[in-house]
Protein backbone atom coordinates (compact mmCIF):
# COMPACT_ATOMS: atom_id res chain seq x y z
CA UNK A 1 0.00 0.00 0.00
CA UNK A 2 1.36 3.26 -0.97
CA UNK A 3 1.40 5.96 1.95
CA UNK A 4 -1.58 8.30 1.91
CA UNK A 5 0.02 11.21 0.82
CA UNK A 6 1.26 9.37 -2.30
CA UNK A 7 -2.34 7.79 -3.41
CA UNK A 8 -3.46 12.00 -3.63
CA UNK A 9 -0.61 12.61 -5.75
CA UNK A 10 -1.46 12.48 -9.16
CA UNK A 11 0.67 9.86 -11.20
CA UNK A 12 2.00 12.73 -13.76
CA UNK A 13 3.02 14.63 -10.86
CA UNK A 14 5.09 12.21 -9.13
CA UNK A 15 6.71 11.17 -12.52
CA UNK A 16 7.29 14.69 -13.49
CA UNK A 17 8.91 15.41 -9.49
CA UNK A 18 11.25 12.14 -9.84
CA UNK A 19 12.26 12.78 -13.24
CA UNK A 20 13.19 16.25 -12.25
CA UNK A 21 14.73 15.83 -9.16
CA UNK A 22 16.90 13.03 -10.62
CA UNK A 23 17.96 15.55 -13.58
CA UNK A 24 18.85 18.32 -11.16
CA UNK A 25 20.85 16.03 -9.08
CA UNK A 26 23.01 14.77 -12.19
CA UNK A 27 23.67 18.85 -13.53
CA UNK A 28 25.13 19.16 -9.56
CA UNK A 29 26.96 16.51 -9.60
CA UNK A 30 28.57 16.63 -12.84
CA UNK A 31 32.01 17.37 -13.05
CA UNK A 32 34.67 17.18 -15.99
CA UNK A 33 36.33 18.53 -19.15
CA UNK A 34 32.87 17.22 -21.10
CA UNK A 35 30.65 18.94 -18.98
CA UNK A 36 32.37 21.94 -18.81
CA UNK A 37 33.18 22.37 -22.86
CA UNK A 38 30.44 21.22 -24.91
CA UNK A 39 32.18 19.04 -27.60
CA UNK A 40 31.68 18.84 -31.63
CA UNK A 41 28.06 19.74 -32.44
CA UNK A 42 27.31 21.14 -28.91
CA UNK A 43 30.19 23.46 -29.36
CA UNK A 44 28.91 24.47 -32.77
CA UNK A 45 25.20 24.94 -31.09
CA UNK A 46 26.78 27.07 -28.48
CA UNK A 47 28.93 29.04 -31.05
CA UNK A 48 25.87 29.64 -32.93
CA UNK A 49 23.47 30.81 -29.81
CA UNK A 50 26.42 33.27 -28.85
CA UNK A 51 26.30 34.75 -32.48
CA UNK A 52 22.40 34.92 -32.62
CA UNK A 53 22.16 36.45 -28.99
CA UNK A 54 24.03 39.13 -30.35
CA UNK A 55 22.22 39.49 -33.68
CA UNK A 56 24.75 38.44 -35.81
CA UNK A 57 22.18 36.17 -37.35
CA UNK A 58 23.39 32.29 -38.60
CA UNK A 59 25.94 31.75 -40.80
CA UNK A 60 26.14 32.53 -44.48
CA UNK A 61 24.42 29.61 -46.48
CA UNK A 62 21.31 26.91 -46.27
CA UNK A 63 21.32 25.93 -42.33
CA UNK A 64 24.28 22.83 -42.06
CA UNK A 65 21.85 21.17 -39.39
CA UNK A 66 18.24 22.10 -38.02
CA UNK A 67 18.07 25.58 -36.77
CA UNK A 68 15.37 25.56 -33.97
CA UNK A 69 17.69 24.75 -31.28
CA UNK A 70 20.47 27.27 -31.50
CA UNK A 71 17.35 29.81 -31.98
CA UNK A 72 16.27 28.62 -28.76
CA UNK A 73 20.27 28.68 -27.35
CA UNK A 74 20.12 32.61 -28.84
CA UNK A 75 16.89 33.50 -27.22
CA UNK A 76 17.93 31.91 -23.54
CA UNK A 77 21.76 33.69 -23.83
CA UNK A 78 20.24 37.24 -24.86
CA UNK A 79 17.68 36.80 -22.02
CA UNK A 80 20.27 35.36 -19.39
CA UNK A 81 23.68 36.17 -20.75
CA UNK A 82 26.11 33.24 -22.11
CA UNK A 83 25.84 30.58 -19.62
CA UNK A 84 25.82 26.95 -20.48
CA UNK A 85 23.12 26.54 -17.07
CA UNK A 86 19.93 28.05 -18.86
CA UNK A 87 19.61 25.73 -21.54
CA UNK A 88 20.66 22.68 -19.22
CA UNK A 89 18.13 23.77 -17.03
CA UNK A 90 15.54 24.53 -19.53
CA UNK A 91 16.10 20.56 -20.53
CA UNK A 92 15.91 19.41 -17.44
CA UNK A 93 12.07 20.77 -17.35
CA UNK A 94 12.18 19.14 -20.84
CA UNK A 95 12.85 16.09 -19.39
CA UNK A 96 10.80 15.60 -16.71
CA UNK A 97 7.97 17.28 -19.02
CA UNK A 98 8.29 14.36 -21.85
CA UNK A 99 8.53 11.57 -18.69
CA UNK A 100 4.92 13.27 -17.09
CA UNK A 101 3.78 12.93 -20.79
CA UNK A 102 4.56 9.97 -21.18
CA UNK A 103 2.56 8.77 -18.19
CA UNK A 104 -0.40 10.16 -19.96
CA UNK A 105 0.36 8.02 -23.51
CA UNK A 106 1.13 5.30 -21.43
CA UNK A 107 -2.03 5.18 -19.27
CA UNK A 108 -4.40 5.99 -22.18
CA UNK A 109 -3.04 3.15 -24.17
CA UNK A 110 -3.43 0.68 -21.09
CA UNK A 111 -6.57 2.02 -18.97
CA UNK A 112 -4.28 1.76 -16.20
CA UNK A 113 -3.06 4.09 -13.52
CA UNK A 114 0.09 1.56 -13.13
CA UNK A 115 0.98 1.00 -16.20
CA UNK A 116 1.34 4.91 -16.67
CA UNK A 117 3.59 5.19 -13.78
CA UNK A 118 5.61 2.72 -14.72
CA UNK A 119 6.00 3.81 -17.80
CA UNK A 120 6.70 7.31 -16.52
CA UNK A 121 8.97 6.23 -14.25
CA UNK A 122 11.29 4.78 -17.03
CA UNK A 123 11.74 7.90 -18.59
CA UNK A 124 12.07 9.57 -15.46
CA UNK A 125 15.01 7.35 -14.92
CA UNK A 126 16.73 6.84 -18.09
CA UNK A 127 20.58 7.12 -17.68
CA UNK A 128 21.34 8.08 -21.42
CA UNK A 129 18.03 10.66 -21.35
CA UNK A 130 18.82 12.22 -18.33
CA UNK A 131 22.82 12.54 -19.61
CA UNK A 132 21.17 13.82 -23.16
CA UNK A 133 19.01 16.54 -21.16
CA UNK A 134 22.56 17.59 -19.72
CA UNK A 135 24.19 18.36 -23.19
CA UNK A 136 23.81 21.04 -25.41
CA UNK A 137 22.57 19.04 -28.12
CA UNK A 138 18.93 19.16 -30.00
CA UNK A 139 18.34 15.54 -28.49
CA UNK A 140 16.10 16.64 -25.24
CA UNK A 141 14.46 19.86 -27.64
CA UNK A 142 13.50 16.92 -30.07
CA UNK A 143 12.34 14.60 -28.02
CA UNK A 144 10.30 16.53 -26.16
CA UNK A 145 8.09 17.84 -29.17
CA UNK A 146 7.85 14.42 -30.62
CA UNK A 147 6.08 12.75 -27.46
CA UNK A 148 4.48 15.87 -27.02
CA UNK A 149 2.87 15.27 -30.42
CA UNK A 150 2.14 11.54 -29.56
CA UNK A 151 0.62 12.79 -26.09
CA UNK A 152 -2.15 15.01 -28.12
CA UNK A 153 -2.83 11.92 -31.19
CA UNK A 154 -3.60 9.71 -27.92
CA UNK A 155 -6.28 12.23 -26.59
CA UNK A 156 -9.98 10.54 -26.37
CA UNK A 157 -11.75 13.26 -27.76
CA UNK A 158 -9.39 15.39 -30.40
CA UNK A 159 -10.66 18.42 -31.88
CA UNK A 160 -9.03 20.47 -35.14
CA UNK A 161 -7.23 22.15 -32.53
CA UNK A 162 -5.35 19.48 -31.40
CA UNK A 163 -4.57 17.68 -34.87
CA UNK A 164 -3.01 21.57 -35.82
CA UNK A 165 -0.79 21.37 -32.54
CA UNK A 166 0.14 17.89 -33.13
CA UNK A 167 1.56 18.92 -36.76
CA UNK A 168 3.22 22.34 -35.19
CA UNK A 169 4.92 19.98 -32.72
CA UNK A 170 5.87 17.70 -35.58
CA UNK A 171 7.15 20.15 -37.40
CA UNK A 172 9.25 22.34 -34.83
CA UNK A 173 10.62 18.31 -33.41
CA UNK A 174 11.89 18.26 -37.13
CA UNK A 175 13.51 21.82 -37.27
CA UNK A 176 15.04 20.25 -34.14
CA UNK A 177 15.58 16.80 -35.09
CA UNK A 178 15.24 16.37 -38.74
CA UNK A 179 14.24 12.18 -38.70
CA UNK A 180 11.11 13.27 -36.31
CA UNK A 181 9.38 14.66 -39.15
CA UNK A 182 8.18 10.79 -40.01
CA UNK A 183 6.20 10.62 -37.28
CA UNK A 184 3.16 12.75 -39.58
CA UNK A 185 2.53 9.48 -40.74
CA UNK A 186 1.29 7.22 -37.83
CA UNK A 187 -0.19 10.48 -35.73
CA UNK A 188 -1.94 11.71 -38.62
CA UNK A 189 -3.45 8.39 -38.97
CA UNK A 190 -4.19 8.18 -34.79
CA UNK A 191 -5.79 11.67 -35.01
CA UNK A 192 -8.42 10.94 -38.34
CA UNK A 193 -10.68 8.26 -36.49
CA UNK A 194 -13.12 8.46 -39.27
CA UNK A 195 -12.38 12.64 -39.71
CA UNK A 196 -9.48 12.23 -42.05
CA UNK A 197 -9.75 16.40 -42.00
CA UNK A 198 -8.04 16.27 -38.97
CA UNK A 199 -4.95 14.22 -40.65
CA UNK A 200 -5.18 16.73 -43.30
CA UNK A 201 -4.89 19.81 -40.41
CA UNK A 202 -1.90 17.73 -38.51
CA UNK A 203 -0.20 17.27 -41.56
CA UNK A 204 -0.87 20.16 -43.14
CA UNK A 205 0.35 22.09 -39.70
CA UNK A 206 3.64 20.79 -39.98
CA UNK A 207 4.39 21.49 -43.61
CA UNK A 208 3.80 24.88 -42.66
CA UNK A 209 6.30 24.87 -39.72
CA UNK A 210 8.96 23.01 -41.88
CA UNK A 211 8.08 25.44 -44.75
CA UNK A 212 9.85 28.18 -42.68
CA UNK A 213 12.86 26.55 -43.00
CA UNK A 214 12.79 25.68 -46.20
CA UNK A 215 11.82 29.03 -47.70
CA UNK A 216 14.42 30.27 -45.34
CA UNK A 217 16.86 28.82 -46.81
CA UNK A 218 16.05 29.82 -50.21
CA UNK A 219 15.94 33.21 -49.41
CA UNK A 220 19.51 33.02 -47.84
CA UNK A 221 20.90 30.73 -50.61
CA UNK A 222 19.18 30.87 -53.51
CA UNK A 223 19.11 26.51 -53.53
CA UNK A 224 15.93 24.19 -52.08
CA UNK A 225 17.37 23.03 -48.58
CA UNK A 226 14.16 21.43 -46.43
CA UNK A 227 15.73 21.78 -43.62
CA UNK A 228 19.28 21.40 -43.52
CA UNK A 229 21.86 20.20 -45.86
CA UNK A 230 23.85 17.49 -43.66
CA UNK A 231 21.32 14.94 -44.53
CA UNK A 232 23.61 13.99 -47.86
CA UNK A 233 26.72 13.10 -46.05
CA UNK A 234 24.88 11.40 -42.90
CA UNK A 235 23.49 8.73 -45.76
CA UNK A 236 26.62 8.12 -47.23
CA UNK A 237 28.14 7.37 -43.75
CA UNK A 238 25.87 4.96 -42.98
CA UNK A 239 25.48 3.32 -46.95
CA UNK A 240 28.44 2.29 -48.37
CA UNK A 241 30.80 -0.23 -48.91
CA UNK A 242 32.57 0.49 -45.59
CA UNK A 243 30.18 1.56 -43.62
CA UNK A 244 31.67 0.42 -40.23
CA UNK A 245 34.77 2.10 -40.94
CA UNK A 246 33.00 5.67 -42.32
CA UNK A 247 31.41 5.48 -38.86
CA UNK A 248 34.27 5.41 -37.20
CA UNK A 249 35.99 8.62 -38.62
CA UNK A 250 36.82 11.25 -36.20
CA UNK A 251 36.96 15.04 -36.18
CA UNK A 252 40.62 15.98 -37.55
CA UNK A 253 42.09 16.02 -40.79
CA UNK A 254 40.04 12.40 -42.23
CA UNK A 255 36.65 13.98 -41.53
CA UNK A 256 37.60 17.26 -43.22
CA UNK A 257 39.06 15.43 -45.90
CA UNK A 258 35.34 13.96 -46.50
CA UNK A 259 33.31 17.05 -46.57
CA UNK A 260 35.96 18.79 -48.64
CA UNK A 261 35.28 15.81 -51.24
CA UNK A 262 32.57 17.33 -53.39
CA UNK A 263 34.93 20.29 -54.11
CA UNK A 264 37.19 18.45 -55.96
CA UNK A 265 34.34 17.37 -58.09
CA UNK A 266 33.38 20.79 -58.73
CA UNK A 267 30.13 20.85 -56.18
CA UNK A 268 30.78 23.88 -54.04
CA UNK A 269 27.04 25.30 -52.60
CA UNK A 270 25.87 23.51 -49.93
CA UNK A 271 22.64 22.01 -51.52
CA UNK A 272 24.77 20.53 -54.93
CA UNK A 273 27.33 18.79 -52.05
CA UNK A 274 24.35 17.51 -50.17
CA UNK A 275 23.15 15.96 -53.27
CA UNK A 276 26.79 14.43 -54.20
CA UNK A 277 26.82 12.13 -51.42
CA UNK A 278 22.74 11.32 -51.52
CA UNK A 279 23.80 10.39 -54.89
CA UNK A 280 26.91 8.65 -53.76
CA UNK A 281 24.90 6.50 -51.04
CA UNK A 282 22.07 5.88 -53.81
CA UNK A 283 24.53 5.01 -55.83
CA UNK A 284 26.38 2.11 -54.09
CA UNK A 285 22.63 0.52 -52.91
CA UNK A 286 21.69 0.85 -56.97
CA UNK A 287 24.62 -1.07 -57.87
CA UNK A 288 25.06 -3.46 -55.17
CA UNK A 289 21.29 -4.28 -54.17
CA UNK A 290 22.08 -7.08 -51.89
CA UNK A 291 24.91 -5.64 -49.84
CA UNK A 292 22.50 -2.88 -49.09
CA UNK A 293 19.92 -5.27 -47.61
CA UNK A 294 22.74 -6.79 -45.63
CA UNK A 295 23.84 -3.44 -44.45
CA UNK A 296 20.29 -2.01 -43.67
CA UNK A 297 19.90 -5.58 -41.42
CA UNK A 298 23.50 -4.76 -39.40
CA UNK A 299 21.97 -1.63 -38.72
CA UNK A 300 18.32 -2.74 -37.32
CA UNK A 301 20.68 -5.37 -35.48
CA UNK A 302 22.33 -2.46 -33.90
CA UNK A 303 19.26 -1.09 -33.13
CA UNK A 304 18.79 -3.44 -30.52
CA UNK A 305 22.16 -3.39 -29.09
CA UNK A 306 21.67 -3.00 -25.62
CA UNK A 307 24.70 -0.47 -24.85
CA UNK A 308 24.74 2.71 -26.19
CA UNK A 309 27.00 3.24 -29.53
CA UNK A 310 29.51 6.24 -29.38
CA UNK A 311 28.85 9.13 -32.16
CA UNK A 312 30.61 12.44 -30.83
CA UNK A 313 31.30 11.40 -27.76
CA UNK A 314 31.15 7.41 -25.31
CA UNK A 315 29.05 7.58 -22.34
CA UNK A 316 30.91 5.11 -21.19
CA UNK A 317 33.55 7.71 -20.68
CA UNK A 318 31.99 10.32 -19.55
CA UNK A 319 29.24 8.30 -17.17
CA UNK A 320 32.06 8.74 -14.41
CA UNK A 321 31.54 12.34 -14.50
CA UNK A 322 28.24 11.92 -12.15
CA UNK A 323 27.43 9.96 -9.08
CA UNK A 324 23.78 9.78 -10.97
CA UNK A 325 24.71 9.17 -14.25
CA UNK A 326 27.11 6.07 -12.74
CA UNK A 327 24.24 4.50 -11.23
CA UNK A 328 21.47 4.94 -13.72
CA UNK A 329 23.57 3.74 -17.29
CA UNK A 330 25.62 0.22 -15.47
CA UNK A 331 27.09 -1.80 -17.74
CA UNK A 332 28.68 -4.88 -17.45
CA UNK A 333 29.84 -6.13 -21.13
CA UNK A 334 27.21 -6.00 -23.37
CA UNK A 335 24.61 -6.06 -20.35
CA UNK A 336 23.67 -2.26 -20.11
CA UNK A 337 20.91 -0.24 -18.64
CA UNK A 338 18.35 0.35 -19.29
CA UNK A 339 17.93 -1.03 -22.98
CA UNK A 340 18.77 -4.70 -21.84
CA UNK A 341 15.45 -4.28 -19.92
CA UNK A 342 13.82 -1.67 -22.73
CA UNK A 343 14.21 -3.83 -25.76
CA UNK A 344 12.68 -7.04 -24.00
CA UNK A 345 10.04 -6.00 -22.29
CA UNK A 346 9.03 -3.27 -25.47
CA UNK A 347 8.74 -6.61 -27.69
CA UNK A 348 6.62 -8.08 -25.33
CA UNK A 349 4.48 -5.37 -24.82
CA UNK A 350 3.85 -5.58 -28.74
CA UNK A 351 2.95 -9.29 -28.47
CA UNK A 352 0.52 -8.41 -26.07
CA UNK A 353 -1.11 -5.60 -28.23
CA UNK A 354 -0.96 -7.90 -31.00
CA UNK A 355 -3.26 -10.61 -28.59
CA UNK A 356 -5.39 -7.42 -28.06
CA UNK A 357 -5.74 -6.50 -31.36
CA UNK A 358 -7.13 -10.29 -32.27
CA UNK A 359 -9.18 -10.13 -29.63
CA UNK A 360 -10.76 -6.65 -31.12
CA UNK A 361 -10.24 -4.43 -27.98
CA UNK A 362 -9.70 -1.00 -28.16
CA UNK A 363 -5.87 -0.77 -29.57
CA UNK A 364 -5.93 2.49 -31.27
CA UNK A 365 -3.87 4.41 -28.94
CA UNK A 366 -1.25 1.71 -28.53
CA UNK A 367 -0.78 1.04 -32.22
CA UNK A 368 -0.50 4.80 -32.50
CA UNK A 369 2.68 3.96 -30.09
CA UNK A 370 4.04 1.40 -32.07
CA UNK A 371 3.56 3.33 -35.12
CA UNK A 372 5.60 5.99 -33.94
CA UNK A 373 8.35 3.40 -32.72
CA UNK A 374 8.71 2.56 -36.31
CA UNK A 375 8.46 6.22 -37.66
CA UNK A 376 11.36 6.83 -35.14
CA UNK A 377 13.37 3.47 -35.63
CA UNK A 378 13.35 3.90 -39.63
CA UNK A 379 15.94 7.01 -39.45
CA UNK A 380 18.71 4.75 -37.67
CA UNK A 381 18.31 2.29 -39.77
CA UNK A 382 18.09 3.88 -43.05
CA UNK A 383 20.98 6.37 -41.84
CA UNK A 384 22.92 4.91 -38.90
CA UNK A 385 22.63 3.72 -35.33
CA UNK A 386 23.94 6.22 -32.25
CA UNK A 387 23.00 6.82 -28.81
CA UNK A 388 21.69 10.36 -29.32
CA UNK A 389 20.02 9.28 -32.56
CA UNK A 390 18.46 6.55 -30.96
CA UNK A 391 17.25 8.31 -27.92
CA UNK A 392 14.00 9.89 -29.22
CA UNK A 393 12.67 6.35 -29.80
CA UNK A 394 13.01 5.93 -25.44
CA UNK A 395 10.36 7.37 -24.33
CA UNK A 396 8.23 5.68 -26.86
CA UNK A 397 10.00 2.22 -25.83
CA UNK A 398 9.66 3.23 -22.48
CA UNK A 399 5.44 3.34 -22.65
CA UNK A 400 5.81 -0.48 -24.95
CA UNK A 401 7.66 -2.19 -22.18
CA UNK A 402 5.06 -1.08 -19.22
CA UNK A 403 2.58 -2.48 -21.36
CA UNK A 404 5.01 -5.48 -22.19
CA UNK A 405 5.93 -5.75 -18.11
CA UNK A 406 2.01 -5.85 -17.53
CA UNK A 407 1.33 -8.76 -19.40
CA UNK A 408 4.12 -10.76 -18.60
CA UNK A 409 3.07 -10.22 -14.47
CA UNK A 410 -0.32 -11.13 -15.83
CA UNK A 411 -1.43 -14.57 -14.46
CA UNK A 412 -2.55 -15.51 -18.40
CA UNK A 413 -1.22 -16.20 -21.25
CA UNK A 414 2.56 -14.72 -20.44
CA UNK A 415 4.48 -17.57 -21.78
CA UNK A 416 4.56 -16.31 -25.59
CA UNK A 417 5.71 -12.61 -24.17
CA UNK A 418 7.97 -14.15 -22.23
CA UNK A 419 9.46 -16.31 -24.59
CA UNK A 420 9.81 -13.12 -27.18
CA UNK A 421 11.41 -11.18 -24.51
CA UNK A 422 14.27 -13.72 -23.52
CA UNK A 423 14.78 -13.88 -27.41
CA UNK A 424 15.23 -10.30 -27.69
CA UNK A 425 17.50 -9.85 -24.53
CA UNK A 426 19.87 -12.72 -26.19
CA UNK A 427 19.82 -10.37 -29.25
CA UNK A 428 20.24 -6.82 -27.32
CA UNK A 429 23.59 -8.22 -24.77
CA UNK A 430 25.08 -10.39 -27.75
CA UNK A 431 28.70 -8.77 -27.49
CA UNK A 432 28.78 -7.36 -31.60
CA UNK A 433 32.48 -5.51 -32.39
CA UNK A 434 32.70 -2.07 -34.41
CA UNK A 435 35.40 -0.10 -36.07
CA UNK A 436 34.53 2.86 -33.77
CA UNK A 437 35.31 0.62 -30.42
CA UNK A 438 39.17 1.33 -30.96
CA UNK A 439 38.71 5.20 -31.09
CA UNK A 440 40.35 6.30 -28.30
CA UNK A 441 37.35 8.51 -26.96
CA UNK A 442 39.00 10.08 -23.94
CA UNK A 443 41.84 11.10 -25.80
CA UNK A 444 39.56 12.68 -28.01
CA UNK A 445 37.72 14.23 -25.70
CA UNK A 446 40.86 16.55 -24.65
CA UNK A 447 41.32 17.18 -28.32
CA UNK A 448 37.79 18.70 -28.78
CA UNK A 449 37.68 20.42 -25.35
CA UNK A 450 41.75 21.88 -26.71
CA UNK A 451 40.02 23.08 -29.88
CA UNK A 452 37.34 24.75 -28.10
CA UNK A 453 39.26 26.57 -25.53
CA UNK A 454 41.43 27.97 -28.66
CA UNK A 455 38.46 29.12 -30.62
CA UNK A 456 37.78 31.05 -27.42
CA UNK A 457 40.90 32.61 -27.22
CA UNK A 458 42.43 30.75 -24.47
CA UNK A 459 46.00 29.33 -25.77
CA UNK A 460 47.34 28.38 -22.25
CA UNK A 461 43.55 26.42 -22.11
CA UNK A 462 43.73 24.72 -25.89
CA UNK A 463 47.84 23.62 -24.21
CA UNK A 464 46.70 21.69 -21.26
CA UNK A 465 43.83 19.75 -22.84
CA UNK A 466 46.15 18.97 -26.32
CA UNK A 467 48.98 17.64 -23.80
CA UNK A 468 46.43 15.27 -21.91
CA UNK A 469 45.00 13.98 -25.39
CA UNK A 470 48.95 13.11 -26.36
CA UNK A 471 49.28 11.52 -23.10
CA UNK A 472 46.74 9.43 -24.37
CA UNK A 473 47.96 8.81 -27.94
CA UNK A 474 51.26 9.81 -28.52
CA UNK A 475 50.85 9.61 -32.19
CA UNK A 476 47.70 12.07 -32.23
CA UNK A 477 48.38 13.68 -35.14
CA UNK A 478 45.68 16.54 -34.87
CA UNK A 479 46.18 17.21 -31.39
CA UNK A 480 49.90 17.43 -31.56
CA UNK A 481 49.82 19.76 -34.91
CA UNK A 482 47.27 21.82 -32.90
CA UNK A 483 49.37 21.78 -29.64
CA UNK A 484 52.23 22.90 -31.37
CA UNK A 485 50.61 25.75 -32.86
CA UNK A 486 49.35 26.99 -29.82
CA UNK A 487 52.68 27.25 -28.48
CA UNK A 488 54.00 28.95 -31.48
CA UNK A 489 51.19 31.43 -30.95
CA UNK A 490 51.95 31.37 -27.01
CA UNK A 491 55.78 32.39 -28.14
CA UNK A 492 57.49 29.50 -27.23
CA UNK A 493 58.92 28.08 -30.40
CA UNK A 494 61.67 25.62 -28.90
CA UNK A 495 58.85 23.57 -27.38
CA UNK A 496 56.61 23.73 -30.54
CA UNK A 497 59.65 22.25 -32.35
CA UNK A 498 59.48 19.38 -29.84
CA UNK A 499 56.16 18.55 -30.61
CA UNK A 500 56.58 18.69 -34.51
CA UNK A 501 59.84 16.27 -34.17
CA UNK A 502 57.87 14.25 -31.55
CA UNK A 503 55.06 13.82 -34.14
CA UNK A 504 57.70 13.27 -36.87
CA UNK A 505 58.60 9.89 -35.52
CA UNK A 506 55.32 8.97 -35.82
CA UNK A 507 54.11 10.67 -39.10
CA UNK A 508 57.46 10.81 -41.24
CA UNK A 509 55.75 11.63 -44.28
CA UNK A 510 53.73 14.47 -42.96
CA UNK A 511 54.84 17.33 -45.09
CA UNK A 512 52.83 20.22 -42.88
CA UNK A 513 54.75 18.93 -40.03
CA UNK A 514 58.27 19.34 -41.66
CA UNK A 515 56.74 22.75 -43.63
CA UNK A 516 55.91 24.18 -39.53
CA UNK A 517 59.45 22.64 -38.23
CA UNK A 518 61.74 24.43 -41.07
CA UNK A 519 59.78 27.52 -41.18
CA UNK A 520 60.23 27.70 -36.75
CA UNK A 521 64.31 26.94 -37.86
CA UNK A 522 64.25 29.47 -40.44
CA UNK A 523 62.50 32.28 -37.70
CA UNK A 524 59.46 32.49 -39.24
CA UNK A 525 56.75 33.48 -37.01
CA UNK A 526 53.20 33.30 -39.08
CA UNK A 527 50.68 31.35 -37.18
CA UNK A 528 47.16 30.26 -37.74
CA UNK A 529 44.15 31.16 -35.20
CA UNK A 530 42.49 28.89 -33.22
CA UNK A 531 42.85 24.95 -34.21
CA UNK A 532 43.63 23.68 -37.85
CA UNK A 533 43.30 19.85 -38.76
CA UNK A 534 46.10 18.47 -40.68
CA UNK A 535 45.16 16.50 -44.08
Amino acid sequence: MAPPFLARVPGWALVLAVALAVRLAYLLTARGPAFEAPLIDADYYDYLGERLARGAGFDEGPFWQPPLYPLVLGGLYWLGGHSLWWPRLLQALLGAATAALVHGVARRASGSDRVGLVAGLLVALHGPLVFYDGELLATSLGTFLGTAALWLSSRERPTAWTALLCGACIGLGALAVAPLLLLVLPLAWALARGRPSRAMLCASACVAVVLCATLSNRARSGEWVLISANGGINLWLGNNARADETLAIRPGGAWEALVQEPSRYGFHTPATQDAYFTRKALGWCGAHPLDCVGNLLWKARLLLVARELPRNEDLYVLRSQSPVLWALTARVGGVALPYALLWPLAAAGCVALWRRWRAKEDVRVALATVGAALALAVPCVLFFVSGRYRAPLAPVLCVLAALGLSALLSRSARAMPAGVALAVLVLSVWPVRLAVDAVDFEAELHYVVGGRLARLGDDVGAVEAWRRALLRRPSYLEAGYNLGLALERLGRPGEAARVYESLLRWHPRQLLLRTRLEQLRAGETSVPEGSAAPH
